[in-house]
C-alpha cells in the first residue's frame, strides 16, 4: 500500500493536506456462490486481528482484469469452483475516505470443480451455511469482516 499525501481545496474554500491511498487503478471483487439453497462461507486467518475471519471469496483485480474476470479466477483460486454464471449484485466504494477502490459484488451460480494451486499465505476453510444460518451468524457477531457484510445487505435486498 502506498500512501499519498494531497494538497486540496474543500468546499468551503480552505486548503487542507489529506492522506489517501495511492490509486493503482485496481477493483476488488467477492463472490457469493449459491448452490444447492447453501452460501459458500470461507474462514481464513486475518494477520491484523489474529484470528479466523468469515467471508465471501473475493480479492484484489488489476486495472487490465474485467471486474468479472477477477471474481472468477478468485473463486478459483480460493476455493476450486469456476462460476459459469455471474450477476452484478452492487458495487461499493471500500473506504470512500482514503481510496476510490471499488468492490463489485456477483452471485455466482453454476459452478464447476477446477483443480487449484494452493498458496501458503491463505489457510482457508469452506463452508456451506443456509442464509437463516448467515443472518444468525451476523447477529451473533460471527461475521465481522466488512465486505461480507456490505456484500451480505446487497445480496439480501438484491431485486
Amino acid at each position: 500500500m502506498t500512501l499519498v499525501e494531497d494538497e486540496i481545496i474543500l468546499p468551503s474554500g480552505q486548503k487542507t493536506t489529506y492522506l489517501k491511498q495511492k490509486d493503482n487503478g485496481s477493483c476488488c471483487v467477492t463472490i457469493i456462490a449459491k448452490q444447492n439453497d447453501k452460501i459458500l462461507v470461507q474462514r481464513e486467518y486475518s494477520y491484523p486481528s489474529n484470528q479466523k475471519i468469515f467471508q465471501f471469496p473475493g480479492g484484489g483485480a488489476p486495472a487490465h482484469e474485467k471486474p468479472e474476470e477477477g471474481a472468477n479466477r478468485e473463486l478459483m483460486e480460493e476455493m476450486g469452483y469456476r462460476a459459469n454464471t455471474l450477476d452484478l449484485l452492487g458495487i461499493y466504494l471500500m473506504d470512500n475516505r482514503r481510496s476510490t477502490q471499488k468492490m463489485h459484488v456477483f452471485l455466482a451460480s453454476d459452478l464447476t470443480r477446477e483443480s487449484r494451486e494452493k498458496d501458503i499465505e491463505e489457510e482457508i476453510e469452506s463452508f456451506w451455511f443456509s442464509e437463516d444460518e448467515i443472518a444468525k451468524m451476523i447477529k451473533n457477531g460471527d461475521i465481522i469482516n466488512v465486505h461480507a457484510l456490505a456484500s451480505w445487505c446487497l445480496y439480501t435486498n438484491r431485486q
